[in-house]
């Protein structure tokens, strides 16, 4: 938890990344920064060492092998602006769909001959032609919130129900009613 005065706060997110990750829990401890990128008149967030400190504790939830996906939960100790999109890159594992970070924690494309003018109103890159609704395409949900509440301390948690695709199996058979009870004893031949 955050600690901001008498007040804490948690962030946790769900995400799909590309890879198996092997760790089961990863914490990355990885500044970040702004560089120049062209038409993102502000600049462009990245990992940087001279950036400004940023702490993600990621767990695997799931590894799909099959489709070289896992499923993990990001509880995030900064809120630097894209922390996540970028944590999970620098290690070699960008979100599924993420059309601008790629493995290191940096832009797809620094070359100033890729950028055409849609960049420059579209946050610096080009939107997928088919976006996950209010993602951009790439596999990231909000999921908990936890704080204190300001006047009378009590701890809020804010919950955002999970899309499917951000749900482990067990979730997905829960809210279909479905549950499958195995005891020691029905395995014995």
């Amino acid at each position: 938890m955050e600690r901001g005065g008498t007040r804490s706060i948690s962030k946790i997110y769900r995400a799909l990344v590309t890879g198996i990750l092997g760790e089961d829990k990863v914490v990355i401890n990885q500044p970040i920064g702004v560089v120049r990128y062209p038409g993102v008149a502000k600049g462009l967030y990245v990992a940087s060492p001279t950036g400004k400190p940023a702490l993600s504790k990621v767990e695997v939830l799931e590894r799909d092998r099959q489709q070289n996906h896992t499923l993990v939960q990001v509880e995030i100790e900064t809120g630097r602006p894209h922390q996540i999109r970028i944590h999970l890159s620098f290690i070699g594992h960008p979100l599924l769909g993420d059309p601008l970070y790629i493995a290191g924690g940096q832009p797809r494309c620094f070359d100033a001959e890729f950028v055409d003018e849609s960049y420059a109103q579209d946050g610096g890159y080009q939107r997928p032609t088919n976006p996950v609704p209010g993602d951009c395409g790439y596999y990231l949900h909000a999921h908990r919130l936890v704080l204190s509440h300001p006047t009378t301390n009590e701890m809020v948690n804010i919950t955002a129900p999970l899309p499917s695709v951000l749900q482990t199996k067990d979730e997905v058979n829960r809210s279909k009613g479905i549950s499958i009870h195995i005891t020691s004893a029905q395995l014995t031949p």
